[in-house]
C-alpha cells in the first residue's frame, strides 16, 4: 500500500539521520583522543627534558644527565622553533659546563625558550580540543533538531494518512450501529487505498439500507 510505503520511507529517513548523528558524535570524540595523546606524548616529554637540562646545568652540574636529556629532546622535536633552540644549546653547553658564564646564560635562555615553545603548543592544542568539542556539540544539536523536525513530520504524515482515515471509518461504523444509516465515508480519501476502503464501506452501507 502506498501510504504504508510512505510511512516506512519516513522511518527509514529518521533512522538514517539518527545514524548520521551517532557517526558524527563518535567521529568528533575520536578526533579528540589523538589531540590529547599528542599533548601527553610529545610536548609533555619535551618539557620534562627541558627541566632535566635546566636542573643539570644550574643545580647538579651533571654533564652526563644534561647530554642525555638534550639527546632525548632532540629526538622529540615536534614544534616550530624547537630545533633552533636545541641547536643553540648544543653549540654552547660544553663551554657552559667549563665555567663560561656567558655560554651558561645562553644555554639557560634557550632551555627556557624550549619550554615556552612547548607550553604554547600545549595551550594551542587545548584550545583546538575545546573548539573541536564545541563544533561536535553544535553538530549533534543540529542533527537532533533535524530528527525532531523529521519526527514531527512523520507524526503528521501518519496522522493524515492513517489515524484520521481510521477515525473516520470508526465514526461511520459507530453511527451505523447507533441507528444513523445515512452517515457515509467522505467521497475523497487521503490516499487511493483508503478511497477504495471508503467506497467499499459506502457500498455496503447503501446495500444494507435498501
Amino acid at each position: 500500500m502506498n501510504f504504508s510505503k510512505s510511512i516506512h520511507f519516513s522511518f527509514i529517513l529518521l533512522l538514517i539521520f539518527s545514524t548520521i548523528m551517532a557517526i558524527a558524535g563518535v567521529r568528533g570524540f575520536l578526533r579528540l583522543a589523538p589531540s590529547i595523546e599528542y599533548i601527553n606524548k610529545h610536548n609533555t616529554r619535551s618539557l620534562y627534558y627541558a627541566e632535566q637540562m635546566l636542573s643539570s646545568i644550574s643545580v647538579n652540574r651533571n654533564l652526563q644527565n644534561f647530554e642525555k636529556a638534550l639527546k632525548n629532546a632532540e629526538k622529540n622535536v615536534t614544534e616550530s622553533g624547537e630545533a633552533a633552540a636545541i641547536k643553540s644549546i648544543k653549540q654552547e653547553y660544553k663551554q657552559a659546563f667549563c665555567g663560561n658564564t656567558n655560554a651558561e646564560e645562553k644555554v639557560i635562555d634557550n632551555i627556557i625558550e624550549l619550554s615556552k615553545i612547548n607550553r604554547v603548543a600545549m595551550k594551542q592544542a587545548g584550545m583546538d580540543v575545546k573548539q573541536l568539542s564545541a563544533v561536535g556539540i553544535w553538530v549533534i544539536v543540529f542533527l537532533t533538531f533535524i530528527i525532531w523536525v523529521l519526527g514531527f513530520a512523520i507524526m503528521k504524515s501518519i496522522n493524515k494518512a492513517v489515524i484520521l482515515p481510521l477515525a473516520e471509518l470508526k465514526s461511520v461504523i459507530e453511527a451505523y450501529r447507533k441507528g444513523n444509516h445515512m452517515r457515509r465515508c467522505p467521497k475523497l480519501a487521503p490516499s487511493g487505498e483508503f478511497q477504495q476502503i471508503y467506497d467499499g464501506i459506502n457500498l455496503l452501507l447503501d446495500n444494507s439500507s435498501k
